[in-house]
């Protein structure tokens, strides 16, 4: 996608339109890597800078994401900077991915002074830098510590430089059209893409125009500059109509359906709208899936070590029949003996018992008897363990299976306070009497033959959806022997819910479930009333006291899951 520095400059442009002058009165980090300013210049503005390696962006966006509860740092050292300042300046640095917003605020003192925030959307080196006037660097949203190896080191502190690359200014006619003349054979694109300074290649296409001659190629990217002081932004998507490119005026070049806008910030916003929001998905999805992923491997250890104590004490009986043994014989031993060989009369069969021959034969059989007491107790806790292990892992897969769900901001806000609640990962400190945020995740809806089925995407909203949403004749769907959602099929007249309502409710279940990929999955139903949840239960968990089955395949009537 050209997001480069050619058509970067239309956008700059833009942004001094609407935002010099304006002053700043709200400041936010709705993400680890993104700051989100909003600027009240005659109307309100809301400035999204990322500094994501793999979708580094800054424009004004009408997106709206949740915030933190807990602001993080840089977010903090920014309100104290530059909240309520005044936008002095916006530029670009020539033909780079770099924009420098300059704004006039208060110090401590009451006194004015010149900040200014610079934004690198440069990839996988994107930062976000606050300075002095002097560029002195205050902080920076991504530090580089001083004994990195890295050629540009950024704390605090520092004097922050300027990116430079030794390539040639794409304004720079004279120089263009000598590399031209120097290769004259060769193709104009191959020459100058590695050789222009803040064009992609869909830009530089679009800029030589096909051109053959150095003369010809030079007067055409002098003709594409012109064209950029009067842009038509456009958005191009494919045939699905999902967004591919945004471009500050027509590229005759570039396939697909092109939609036109009246700023290229607009187009900008409607891009990444979609894209970053399904990479934030995929980002938090992963991370949340790691969690999980590494939580089971450490109860599997933890359930084969348990597995490994039953087996050693599989033969703690023997250890009780010794001790048994010893005391029926006690007239045959004495102290210092190292074994007693005597007949087991539970089988007639012969054996030879190892002694303490520092004990008595009296606290020989006690040593038995002790260690046969103590196996069992283990062998009793170890049976415990094995249990609650079990409930623990069919608990981690419920949510692993959430997390292949189809899923928006809200539902992985809700996995991740499951899983800060389960003390997987750590719970953000509420300031003062700051409460949680309640949940704003929807369960899926559906419509099948008139009759309304509901589909819970988590554990949280699958125990909304039994526990609280259903009513008592309410038909309640789950898979046999797999995690799956609940899904519930509405029925407030407390009519007979027809079959094939049934079945294809039991189809989406076992769709969303550990059996999706399986030909044919048995699936529980049964009316709600019949449903009850233990007590003292992980969400999710049910005990079902009556119900039937039905045997369906997750792949029929695709069409519903749309």
């Amino acid at each position: 996608m050209p997001f480069d520095a050619i058509n970067l400059s239309v956008l700059t442009e833009e942004l001094k339109q609407k935002l010099i002058g304006g002053k700043i009165n709200k400041i936010s980090q709705p993400e680890k890597d993104e700051v989100v300013l909003n600027v009240f210049n005659k109307k309100n503005y809301k400035l999204s800078v990322s500094a994501s390696g793999s979708l580094p962006k800054i424009h004004l966006t009408e997106q709206n994401k949740p915030n933190p509860a807990v602001a993080p740092s840089f977010c903090m050292v920014l309100r104290k900077h530059i909240l309520n300042g005044e936008i002095t300046n916006v530029f670009q640095q020539p033909f780079e991915r770099v924009v420098v917003l300059e704004i006039l605020s208060g110090n401590e003192l009451g006194d004015s002074e010149h900040k200014k925030l610079i934004c690198e959307v440069v990839g996988k080196s994107a930062n976000i830098f606050l300075t002095k006037g002097d560029y002195t660097i205050i902080d920076c949203l991504k530090r580089i510590p001083l004994s990195s190896l890295a050629d540009r080191p950024t704390v605090p502190g520092q004097k922050f430089e300027f990116l430079t690359q030794d390539k040639i200014f794409p304004d720079d006619f004279e120089k263009i059209k000598a590399v031209l003349d120097v290769n004259q054979n060769a193709d104009p694109n191959e020459i100058l893409k590695n050789k222009l300074l803040g064009v992609a290649y869909p830009t530089l296409v679009e800029m030589t125009a096909k051109g053959i001659s150095a003369e010809e190629v030079t007067n055409n990217i002098k003709d594409f500059l012109i064209k950029l002081k009067t842009p038509c932004p456009q958005l191009i998507t494919d045939e699905n109509g999902k967004p591919k490119d945004v471009t500050a005026v027509e590229y005759a070049y570039l396939n697909g359906q092109k939609k036109n806008f009246e700023s290229l910030n607009e187009a900008y916003d409607s891009y990444y709208g979609e894209k970053d929001a399904f990479q934030r998905k995929n980002e938090r999805t992963k991370s949340l899936s790691t969690v999980v992923k590494h939580a089971l491997n450490r109860i599997e250890k933890k359930t084969a070590l348990q597995l490994d104590t039953l087996l050693e004490a599989k033969n703690n009986e023997q250890n009780k029949i010794f001790g048994e043994i010893i005391l029926s014989n006690l007239y045959k031993m004495k102290k210092g003996d190292e074994s007693l060989t005597a007949i087991n009369y539970y089988d007639n069969s012969e054996v030879t018992i190892k002694l303490d021959p520092l004990l008595t034969p009296q606290q020989n059989s006690q040593k038995y008897f002790k260690k046969y007491a103590k196996q069992k107790k283990t062998v009793e806790y170890t049976k415990q363990l094995l249990e609650e292990n079990k409930k623990q892992i069919e608990y981690l897969k419920s949510i692993m299976q959430s997390l292949n769900s189809p899923l928006d901001v809200h539902d992985i806000e809700d996995i991740t306070v499951e899983l800060q609640n389960a003390k997987l990962i750590k719970k953000p400190q509420l300031k003062g009497k700051q409460k949680p945020k309640p949940s704003q995740s929807k369960p899926m809806q559906y419509e099948i033959d008139g009759w309304t089925v509901l589909v819970g995407k988590n554990n949280t909203q699958n125990d909304k959806l039994t526990f609280g949403t259903a009513k008592p004749n309410d038909i309640w769907v789950h898979t046999q022997n797999f995690t799956s959602c609940h899904t519930i099929v509405l029925n407030p007249e407390n009519k007979q819910v027809p079959d094939k309502v049934i079945e294809q409710a039991a189809e989406i279940t076992a769709f969303f479930s550990e059996a999706a990929n399986s030909s044919k999955v048995s699936v529980f139903y049964t009316e709600k009333k019949n449903v009850k949840k233990p007590p003292k239960s992980p969400l999710g968990f049910v005990n079902i006291l009556s119900f039937k089955t039905c045997v369906v395949d997750p792949h029929e009537h695709a069409d519903k899951r749309k």
